[in-house]
Order: structure tokens, then C-alpha cells, then sequence
């Protein structure tokens, strides 16, 4: 586990370093990070793909309604996996607390992706619903 996590966070730090290192390349790395109320009216769009970075023990104990993928970033194979991907739809990714996601947001957007991320996190998602009035 720790060598897989390892290995992982070499190559996304290697990503991370050769999508950065273009200034004309970095101008059109972009994505945006969405607070709960905006993603959840945002993924209802048909043009977009969602996906949970989580682990999947993490998936299993509660997702987001609608959720296209579990695509774990921590997994060995997640830069195999995530080239899958469509790349005719946008990306909205989420993870437990927000950070996973802003990274894997970063890569997808370095290799052509139009993405999303939830800023808040599956976390934040359920707080807010949990806040909201009920109907």
C-alpha cells in the first residue's frame, strides 16, 4: 500500500511538474472548483460525466446521486483508468474533503479535460443537503 501511494504520488508529481512547466501550456490548465449548491445543479446538465476519486470502501459507504465512476486516485492504475474518461463530456469530480479532487482536476485539465470539482467534498455535500429545508 505505502509503495503504491509512493508510486502514485511520484508520477502525479511528475505530471503535475511537466504540465507546469510551459507558460503557454499552464495559461490553458484551468478547471473550477464549485460550492455544493452550483455542482449539484451543474451535474444535472446531460453533458457531464461524474466521477468519485475516492477509494471505494469510501464510494460504497455513500456517493453523490447520479455518479457516472469510481475512479480511486490513490490505485496504481488510476493514469491508465482515467484516460478513459470521455473527453465530449465535462468532468465533475469529487472526493471526501476536496483536496484529491483539485489534484486529479489539475492532471485532467492538463491533457485536454474540461472539469469541475466540488470544493467541499463529498463531506461538504452532505453537510449542505443535511442543512437544507426539507421539501
Amino acid at each position: 500500500m505505502k509503495r503504491t501511494l509512493f508510486l502514485f504520488l511520484s508520477a502525479l508529481c511528475l505530471i503535475l511538474c511537466a504540465t507546469s512547466c510551459s507558460s503557454t501550456r499552464r495559461s490553458r490548465v484551468s478547471f473550477h472548483s464549485l460550492d455544493a449548491e452550483t455542482f449539484g445543479r451543474f451535474i444535472q446538465q446531460d453533458d457531464v460525466y461524474v466521477v468519485d476519486v475516492r477509494t471505494p470502501e469510501e464510494h460504497a459507504a455513500g456517493a453523490i446521486e447520479g455518479t457516472d465512476e469510481n475512479l480511486d486516485v490513490r490505485s496504481a492504475n488510476f493514469f491508465k483508468e482515467f484516460k478513459r474518461l470521455p473527453q465530449d463530456k465535462t468532468i465533475a469530480l469529487y472526493c471526501k474533503g476536496g483536496g484529491r479532487s483539485k489534484q486529479v482536476a489539475g492532471v485532467l485539465a492538463g491533457n485536454g479535460y474540461r472539469v469541475v470539482e466540488l470544493s467541499v467534498g463529498y463531506d461538504g455535500w452532505v453537510k449542505h443537503h443535511a442543512e437544507q429545508p426539507k421539501k
